[in-house]
C-alpha cells in the first residue's frame, strides 16, 4: 500500500472578514488582529445549510448503541469552532460572500507562525470535497471528537473553489501564542474610507 501524505501547508492562508455584521465590527476585527486570536464560531452558524450532514454506515446504524453514539457525535460537533480560512486572497466569490459584497477585508496569515501559533487541541485541516456528505463507521463514532472533526474537515463539491482550510477548537476565542502570524491585509475594492483609516 502507498503511504498517504498529509496536506502540504501552503506559504500562506487567507480569511475574508466582512464588516457589515453590525456597528461593531470593524472594532472586533482590529481587536483580534491587536491581540492576535481568531473568533471561532459553531458549524451551524456557516453558510452553508449542509455544514455537519454526514452519513452513518449500515454497520454504525446497526449497532445497539447507535441513537447514544450519535448523540455522542453531535454534542462533539456542537463543541468545535470554526474559523474558515482560504488558499487564495482573489477569489470574487469570496470577496462577495465573506467580505461584504468586497466592503471589507482580508487577511494573509503566516500559515506556519498560524499552525505553530495554535494550541494543541486545535486542529488545522484543509477540506476535502466530495458529492455526498462523510460517512461514519463504527471505528470512527468510537471516538466522538474525531468523528466531529472528520465531519467539518468535509464539504460538497460545489464549494470546491474555495478551496478551504479550517482552524477547528473550541468556540469563541482561540488564542495564537508567539509570533504575530499576519503578513499582510488587503481592503476590498468598496471599503469605505472610514474602515480604511481606522
Amino acid at each position: 500500500m502507498a503511504h498517504l501524505e498529509p496536506p502540504i501547508l501552503p506559504l500562506r492562508l487567507y480569511r475574508y472578514r466582512s464588516l457589515s455584521r453590525g456597528p461593531a465590527a470593524l472594532a472586533q476585527e482590529i481587536d483580534s488582529i491587536k491581540k492576535n486570536y481568531l473568533y471561532c464560531s459553531t458549524f451551524d452558524r456557516m453558510n452553508d445549510p449542509m455544514e455537519g450532514y454526514f452519513r452513518p454506515s449500515l454497520a454504525l446504524k446497526g449497532d445497539a448503541e447507535y441513537k447514544e453514539t450519535l448523540q455522542r457525535v453531535v454534542n462533539n460537533k456542537s463543541l468545535i469552532g470554526v474559523a474558515c480560512f482560504s488558499e487564495t486572497k482573489d477569489d470574487l466569490l469570496m470577496w462577495t460572500h465573506y467580505a461584504g459584497h468586497h466592503s471589507g477585508f482580508c487577511i494573509s496569515y503566516s500559515a506556519k507562525k498560524l499552525c505553530d501559533g495554535l494550541g494543541k487541541h486545535v486542529s488545522l485541516v484543509r477540506l476535502g470535497y466530495g458529492d455526498a456528505p462523510p460517512r461514519l463507521s463504527n471505528i470512527d463514532a468510537s471516538n466522538a471528537q474525531a468523528a466531529a472533526v472528520k465531519i467539518l474537515s468535509q464539504k460538497k463539491r460545489s464549494w470546491s473553489h474555495e478551496r478551504e482550510w479550517r482552524v477547528l477548537g473550541n468556540v469563541g476565542v482561540e488564542r495564537i501564542d508567539g509570533k504575530q502570524p499576519i503578513t499582510d491585509i488587503y481592503f476590498g475594492s468598496r471599503i469605505s474610507s472610514e474602515s480604511r483609516d481606522y
